[in-house]
């Protein structure tokens, strides 16, 4: 049995009734396209693949973001950002910006991607290429097309694509077209883990979609579908032939390139050090623990001060948890003072600030009375706290704590 059929099998199983098809090893002839999709076909050694092309000049406006506002970072600024230092030497222009839609979302031999959409700025602007499976049989001559786009490029940017995208076309490449290519092993830039350290803490989810329309200002038209239906409406397609709602699914998949360019550009943005000011307070905390996980001390103090300046209680916490902890690792511990106290008042029922006082008065300040108050207040913090396990050891610490000062008051 052929690789093509097993995929045939493998849809079967999803709920794909038989219906009919090219014979397994026949050519498709360009004269017989099975698709009214707007592209053209693209001859390969292997036959024939479908590939849909839009070009979009430097000055395309995607919700408040131009194309070309991309261009004014430097390779080093994303990587930093990306944490992929490999990034450095990329140009804008060897970067290849990747999405695909698939017969399943969580991978696995049995999935394929049967669109699979990929956008690089070139001289003129922006270019958009999308290949479409019209058949799983067309599996290797689409991946060989896609092949000959990829060659020309050296960097990825994908949103959660070092764990789905790339990984899925490795796997594709290996089964349907036996080629072993590490695209892993390609420097990435993928914007989840920036886009999460920015929003996680004022956006109800970190996804995609809902950052293009927050964020982004990004409005899709009726012509888009809802990425979960996208697997089944495939199966119907090839049932079928309609390409009706693969229309849809191919803007969904253009309008999630362009999105890609536009976060990555407003993620560089939000990155950039002259920028603080105009960051809210959850994205000025993403940005300073970003700093502190650095070593860059003094712009993770900039950026914490920006969190401590919002009214959001909970950043306002966080922020004071990490940039105590901050002041403290630098040994700048009366400077954290004040927001000890600060956290303390907002956070009633937290025990880790008092702790933190009184180890700072017993050890540091030598006034053990301001010691053994902070400790009893821990003390009173934590009676707020449900019986368990954790109550029990911290509580078991403040009062040893407490013996010690109370000694160290009695020898005084």
């Amino acid at each position: 049995m052929d690789d093509r059929e097993k995929l045939r099998k493998r849809l079967n199983r999803l709920g794909q009734r038989k219906t009919a098809r090219p014979t397994p090893g026949l050519v498709r002839k360009a004269s017989a396209p099975r698709t009214e999709l707007p592209g053209r076909e693209i001859e390969t050694p292997a036959g024939f693949a479908f590939r849909i092309e839009i070009d979009y000049p430097f000055t395309y406006q995607h919700g408040h973001r131009q194309l070309s506002d991309l261009s004014g970072f430097h390779p080093s600024f994303a990587a930093q950002v990306a944490k992929d230092p490999a990034l450095g030497g990329v140009g804008l222009s060897d970067l290849v910006f990747l999405d695909t839609e698939t017969t399943g979302l969580v991978g696995g031999a049995g999935t394929i991607a049967f669109l699979v959409g990929i956008g690089f700025f070139s001289d003129s602007g922006f270019e958009l290429r999308q290949y479409f499976l019209r058949d799983p049989g067309e599996e290797r001559s689409m991946l060989l097309a896609l092949e000959q786009d990829l060659l020309s490029r050296a960097a990825f940017v994908t949103f959660n694509g070092r764990a789905f995208d790339v990984p899925l076309l490795e796997m594709r490449y290996s089964i349907g077209a036996r080629k072993r290519w590490q695209l892993s092993q390609w420097p990435h830039f993928d914007l989840l883990y920036p886009a999460r350290r920015l929003w996680r803490r004022t956006l109800p989810n970190c996804r995609l979609g809902t950052i293009e329309q927050q964020v982004l200002d990004v409005r899709r038209t009726d012509e888009d579908v809802p990425g979960e239906l996208i697997p089944g409406l495939y199966l119907d397609y090839l049932r079928s032939g309609d390409v009706t709602e693969m229309r849809k699914v191919v803007y969904h998949n253009a309008v999630d390139i362009l999105s890609l360019v536009g976060l990555t550009a407003e993620i560089l943005q939000k990155h950039d050090q002259g920028g603080v000011p105009a960051l809210e307070p959850g994205e000025a905390l993403g940005l300073a623990r970003w700093h502190h996980g650095a070593g860059r001390s003094e712009e993770a103090r900039t950026a914490y001060r920006a969190a401590l300046e919002g009214d959001d209680a909970d950043v306002k916490v966080e922020a004071l948890r990490h940039y105590t902890l901050h002041l403290k690792r630098e040994d700048r511990r009366e400077e954290a003072i004040s927001s000890w106290e600060l956290w303390h008042d907002l956070a009633a029922a937290d025990p880790r600030p008092c702790i933190e006082l009184a180890m700072y008065y017993e050890w540091h300040a030598d006034d053990l009375e301001q010691a053994r108050g902070w400790a009893r207040e821990a003390l009173l913090c934590l009676s707020h706290w449900p019986a368990g396990w954790r109550r029990e050891q911290m509580w078991d610490q403040i009062e040893h704590r407490l013996r010690r000062i109370t000694r160290k008051l009695e020898h005084a």
